[in-house]
Protein backbone atom coordinates (compact mmCIF):
# COMPACT_ATOMS: atom_id res chain seq x y z
CA UNK A 1 0.00 0.00 0.00
CA UNK A 2 1.12 3.81 -0.56
CA UNK A 3 0.37 6.88 0.56
CA UNK A 4 1.37 10.76 -0.56
CA UNK A 5 3.41 12.02 1.74
CA UNK A 6 1.28 14.79 3.30
CA UNK A 7 2.14 16.02 6.95
CA UNK A 8 5.17 16.68 8.92
CA UNK A 9 4.95 13.77 10.46
CA UNK A 10 4.75 11.72 7.40
CA UNK A 11 7.86 13.93 5.90
CA UNK A 12 9.80 13.16 8.90
CA UNK A 13 9.46 9.00 8.47
CA UNK A 14 9.89 9.81 4.70
CA UNK A 15 13.26 10.74 5.88
CA UNK A 16 13.50 8.34 8.51
CA UNK A 17 13.56 5.65 6.18
CA UNK A 18 15.68 7.35 3.25
CA UNK A 19 18.02 8.22 6.21
CA UNK A 20 18.57 4.39 7.90
CA UNK A 21 18.41 3.08 4.03
CA UNK A 22 21.35 5.64 2.69
CA UNK A 23 23.70 5.03 5.33
CA UNK A 24 23.38 1.14 4.97
CA UNK A 25 24.44 2.09 1.15
CA UNK A 26 27.14 4.30 2.25
CA UNK A 27 25.07 7.12 0.39
CA UNK A 28 25.52 10.78 1.89
CA UNK A 29 21.63 11.80 2.63
CA UNK A 30 19.98 13.99 0.35
CA UNK A 31 16.41 15.42 1.64
CA UNK A 32 12.64 15.64 0.28
CA UNK A 33 12.84 18.19 -3.02
CA UNK A 34 10.61 20.80 -3.14
CA UNK A 35 7.54 20.61 -5.85
CA UNK A 36 8.25 16.94 -5.98
CA UNK A 37 5.77 13.76 -4.61
CA UNK A 38 7.17 11.61 -1.72
CA UNK A 39 5.32 8.25 -1.19
CA UNK A 40 5.05 6.30 1.33
CA UNK A 41 4.93 1.95 1.15
CA UNK A 42 3.27 0.24 4.31
CA UNK A 43 3.34 -3.75 5.02
CA UNK A 44 0.70 -4.12 7.43
CA UNK A 45 0.46 -0.80 8.61
CA UNK A 46 4.32 -0.28 8.66
CA UNK A 47 5.55 2.46 6.83
CA UNK A 48 9.19 0.19 4.99
CA UNK A 49 9.64 2.06 2.02
CA UNK A 50 10.34 5.71 0.05
CA UNK A 51 9.76 6.96 -3.72
CA UNK A 52 9.70 10.43 -4.97
CA UNK A 53 9.28 11.79 -8.30
CA UNK A 54 9.79 15.02 -9.57
CA UNK A 55 8.78 16.85 -12.57
CA UNK A 56 11.42 17.59 -15.09
CA UNK A 57 10.84 21.05 -14.82
CA UNK A 58 12.11 21.21 -11.42
CA UNK A 59 15.05 18.88 -11.22
CA UNK A 60 18.16 20.24 -10.02
CA UNK A 61 20.84 21.70 -12.00
CA UNK A 62 23.17 18.41 -11.19
CA UNK A 63 20.42 16.65 -13.21
CA UNK A 64 19.62 18.56 -16.08
CA UNK A 65 23.52 18.27 -16.96
CA UNK A 66 23.51 14.97 -16.77
CA UNK A 67 20.60 14.69 -18.76
CA UNK A 68 19.57 17.52 -20.89
CA UNK A 69 21.37 16.27 -24.05
CA UNK A 70 19.37 13.35 -23.68
CA UNK A 71 15.83 14.26 -23.63
CA UNK A 72 14.13 14.69 -26.74
CA UNK A 73 10.64 16.92 -27.46
CA UNK A 74 8.47 13.96 -27.55
CA UNK A 75 9.02 12.58 -24.11
CA UNK A 76 7.51 13.70 -20.76
CA UNK A 77 10.12 13.43 -17.89
CA UNK A 78 9.63 12.81 -14.48
CA UNK A 79 12.56 12.05 -12.50
CA UNK A 80 12.45 9.23 -9.95
CA UNK A 81 14.35 9.10 -7.23
CA UNK A 82 14.81 7.63 -3.18
CA UNK A 83 13.57 4.33 -3.70
CA UNK A 84 14.59 3.08 -0.60
CA UNK A 85 13.36 -0.58 1.15
CA UNK A 86 14.32 -0.72 5.10
CA UNK A 87 16.20 -4.14 5.67
CA UNK A 88 12.74 -6.74 6.80
CA UNK A 89 10.70 -5.26 3.82
CA UNK A 90 12.46 -6.26 1.30
CA UNK A 91 11.42 -8.52 -0.61
CA UNK A 92 7.99 -7.24 0.18
CA UNK A 93 7.56 -3.55 -1.40
CA UNK A 94 10.20 -3.46 -4.19
CA UNK A 95 7.44 -4.81 -6.78
CA UNK A 96 4.87 -2.46 -5.31
CA UNK A 97 6.86 0.80 -5.57
CA UNK A 98 7.67 0.09 -8.74
CA UNK A 99 3.98 -0.78 -9.98
CA UNK A 100 3.59 2.62 -8.44
CA UNK A 101 6.48 4.28 -10.81
CA UNK A 102 4.62 2.83 -14.05
CA UNK A 103 0.54 3.67 -12.51
CA UNK A 104 2.35 7.47 -11.36
CA UNK A 105 3.90 7.88 -15.04
CA UNK A 106 0.50 6.84 -16.75
CA UNK A 107 -2.34 8.57 -14.40
CA UNK A 108 0.16 12.10 -14.99
CA UNK A 109 0.93 11.30 -19.08
CA UNK A 110 4.97 10.98 -18.24
CA UNK A 111 6.23 8.97 -21.05
CA UNK A 112 9.57 8.02 -19.01
CA UNK A 113 11.29 8.72 -16.26
CA UNK A 114 14.83 9.44 -15.25
CA UNK A 115 17.58 8.60 -12.20
CA UNK A 116 20.97 7.61 -10.96
CA UNK A 117 20.30 3.78 -10.70
CA UNK A 118 21.92 1.81 -8.22
CA UNK A 119 23.56 -1.46 -10.45
CA UNK A 120 21.07 -4.15 -8.86
CA UNK A 121 17.89 -1.52 -9.46
CA UNK A 122 19.23 -1.09 -12.73
CA UNK A 123 19.45 -4.77 -13.61
CA UNK A 124 16.33 -5.86 -11.95
CA UNK A 125 14.29 -3.30 -14.28
CA UNK A 126 15.58 -4.97 -17.87
CA UNK A 127 15.72 -8.96 -16.44
CA UNK A 128 13.19 -9.25 -13.65
CA UNK A 129 10.58 -6.57 -14.61
CA UNK A 130 11.07 -6.17 -18.36
CA UNK A 131 10.90 -2.49 -18.10
CA UNK A 132 13.85 -0.77 -20.08
CA UNK A 133 16.05 0.93 -18.57
CA UNK A 134 18.17 2.46 -20.89
CA UNK A 135 21.72 3.74 -19.64
CA UNK A 136 22.52 6.75 -21.19
CA UNK A 137 25.85 8.35 -19.83
CA UNK A 138 29.09 6.06 -18.20
CA UNK A 139 28.77 4.93 -14.13
CA UNK A 140 29.17 8.11 -12.08
CA UNK A 141 30.04 8.21 -8.22
CA UNK A 142 27.10 9.90 -6.55
CA UNK A 143 26.76 10.56 -2.71
CA UNK A 144 29.29 7.94 -2.52
CA UNK A 145 28.38 5.03 -4.35
CA UNK A 146 28.32 4.38 -8.23
CA UNK A 147 25.29 5.11 -9.99
CA UNK A 148 24.13 4.51 -14.19
CA UNK A 149 22.23 7.66 -15.28
CA UNK A 150 19.36 6.02 -16.19
CA UNK A 151 16.19 6.86 -18.80
CA UNK A 152 13.26 4.45 -18.27
CA UNK A 153 10.98 3.68 -21.11
CA UNK A 154 7.60 3.84 -18.79
CA UNK A 155 5.08 4.72 -21.79
CA UNK A 156 6.06 1.47 -23.40
CA UNK A 157 5.31 0.11 -20.11
CA UNK A 158 2.29 0.97 -19.25
CA UNK A 159 0.83 0.78 -22.91
CA UNK A 160 1.12 -2.96 -22.67
CA UNK A 161 0.25 -4.09 -18.98
CA UNK A 162 -1.53 -6.98 -21.19
CA UNK A 163 1.77 -8.60 -22.10
CA UNK A 164 2.75 -11.75 -20.16
CA UNK A 165 6.49 -10.26 -19.25
CA UNK A 166 4.31 -7.08 -16.96
CA UNK A 167 2.22 -9.92 -15.42
CA UNK A 168 4.23 -9.11 -12.33
CA UNK A 169 2.47 -5.72 -12.25
CA UNK A 170 -0.73 -4.79 -9.92
CA UNK A 171 -2.74 -2.19 -9.53
CA UNK A 172 -1.22 0.24 -6.33
CA UNK A 173 -3.15 -0.12 -3.78
CA UNK A 174 -3.98 3.59 -1.69
CA UNK A 175 -4.08 3.96 2.10
CA UNK A 176 -5.84 7.10 2.90
CA UNK A 177 -7.50 7.66 6.30
CA UNK A 178 -7.15 4.32 7.32
CA UNK A 179 -9.31 3.29 4.87
CA UNK A 180 -7.56 0.74 1.63
CA UNK A 181 -9.15 1.45 -1.78
CA UNK A 182 -7.60 0.61 -5.37
CA UNK A 183 -7.33 3.84 -7.45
Amino acid sequence: MYKLVQTEEELQEFHRIKSLNWKEKGFDMEYAKPNSDQYLFYVDGEAGGTFEFTPFRHVSPFIHSIFDDVITPDMNIVETDSFAVLPKFRGKLGREIICLMVAYAHWNGYTHSIGLSDPKVFKSFNNSYHIQAQRVKEDIDYKGAMAIPTVFHLKTAYDNLHSSELAWYTEPIKLEEGLLYVR
